[in-house]
């Protein structure tokens, strides 16, 4: 993976951004998951999007902000993603 990251392939940098974020393999730090995150989203990852949605609606390693939540899945449901949308189906029922 990190032969990949270190030539911004942002697929490698989510992955690696998910491992973090979950401690599997590595250390759990949700902060450097985040900014992994934002450079792989940064890079065209619609998954990271997705993710940094997910961490802005819940505070996880961020500050809750519902309204950066929805912009990040906004952005990832625009290029498809399907969780995306579906996460915005349910704010909008809010």
């Amino acid at each position: 993976i990190q032969a990949r990251v270190a030539k911004n392939d942002p697929v490698a940098i989510n992955h690696l951004g998910e491992k973090f974020h979950v401690g599997l393999g590595l250390k759990k730090d949700v902060r450097k998951a985040i900014k992994l995150w934002k450079e792989a989203a940064e890079l065209g990852s619609v998954r990271a999007l997705f993710s940094l949605g997910n961490a802005f609606a819940s505070g996880d390693g961020v500050q809750q902000d519902k309204a950066k939540a929805v912009e990040f899945w906004s952005k990832a449901a625009m290029q498809g993603h399907v969780e995306s949308r579906h996460n915005l189906g349910c704010i909008e029922a809010e």
